[in-house]
């Protein structure tokens, strides 16, 4: 029984593993994205944690400082002379104080100034100390709970990036409806489809921090998923996957990540069963051609369930 128990113990810590070396992978493809969001919404943040007000002018640093460990975004920004440091922190973790004192020990040595430290903490349960504390020293930082801040507070905002982060705030079992929120608002505020199909992306990111299964209707709009960071990445990985697992599996991944992208995340098990039976490669294409093409969900799947 003991060695069971051992067993299942070592699978258990190896699954998860695996699952934060490919969250880490995700997060480095959206890095870019995230820290534009987070360099338009730094002065709301700064705000809600601080109580005081930035100027306009924010810098994303380009910094070599990386959070390795927990594998959640973080940003290092310079605004009005100062240095401020946003993470992300979605769990409970008995290491975070020592590692925000690393953190400030190693941008005093890079920019030779303190930084002001913030945590967003946007998991369950308690939010983390806010100080790192020994026998010889106290290092204090900001630690901002996003469940006791309204999401409106985000959502009724002009800029897109602070908007989004609305989606951070609020309790969990409001998620849904908090997102569908999110979307009507960006749909209202940004006319441009390129742009659009950048915070679609954003939002499906944010959006999966969240260990809930989240149940959204597409955007309210028409948009060209040929032009959003999903559907490239969906397409450079179905080539990726065509090399090592073959075509069939390679397309199929990038045909999910598409759905995903326009018809949003619950449909994809649906979509999963239905492609299990498809080992044809061009009606694969067929069907990733159909993505663009379908106006609604009914009129794409419909293509996949025709098909003997």
């Amino acid at each position: 029984m003991k060695n069971e128990k051992t067993e299942v113990k070592i699978e258990n810590k190896k699954k998860g593993t695996k699952k934060k070396a490919i969250y880490k992978k995700e997060l480095k493809r959206f890095d870019t994205i995230l820290k534009e969001i987070f360099s338009e919404a730094i002065g709301t943040i700064y705000y809600l944690a601080i109580g005081k007000k930035i100027g306009k002018k924010v810098k994303v640093i380009s910094a070599e400082i990386r959070l390795v460990k927990t594998f959640r975004p973080d940003i290092l920004v310079e605004a009005d002379g100062e240095i401020i440091q946003v993470e992300i922190q979605a769990q409970q973790d008995k290491t975070l104080p020592k590692r925000m004192f690393q953190y400030y020990y190693a941008i005093v040595e890079k920019y030779k100034k303190e930084p002001t430290q913030i945590v967003l903490f946007v998991g369950k349960g308690n939010p983390p100390p806010s100080e790192y504390k020994t026998p010889k020293l106290t290092l204090k930082y900001r630690v901002l709970d996003m469940k006791k801040i309204d999401p409106d507070v985000f959502i009724k905002r002009e800029k897109p990036g602070e908007v989004i982060l609305g989606i951070l705030a609020g309790k969990f079992k409001d998620k849904p409806q908090i997102i569908n929120k999110v979307k009507r608002r960006i749909a209202e505020i940004v006319k441009n489809e390129v742009e659009i199909a950048k915070y679609i992306d954003s939002i499906s990111f944010l959006a999966g921090l969240f260990d809930v299964k989240i149940k959204v209707k597409p955007m309210p709009i028409q948009v060209d998923i040929r032009k959003t960071f999903l559907y490239k990445w969906g397409k450079e990985e179905g080539l990726k996957e065509g090399k090592q697992k073959g075509k069939q599996e390679g397309l199929k991944e990038a045909i999910l990540l598409d759905v995903q992208i326009k018809f949003g995340r619950s449909k994809i098990k649906e979509l999963k069963t239905l492609l299990e039976k498809v080992d044809d490669v061009n009606y694969l294409k067929k069907i990733k051609r159909k993505i663009i093409e379908a106006k609604n969900w009914d009129d794409f799947i419909k293509v996949i369930r025709d098909h003997k």
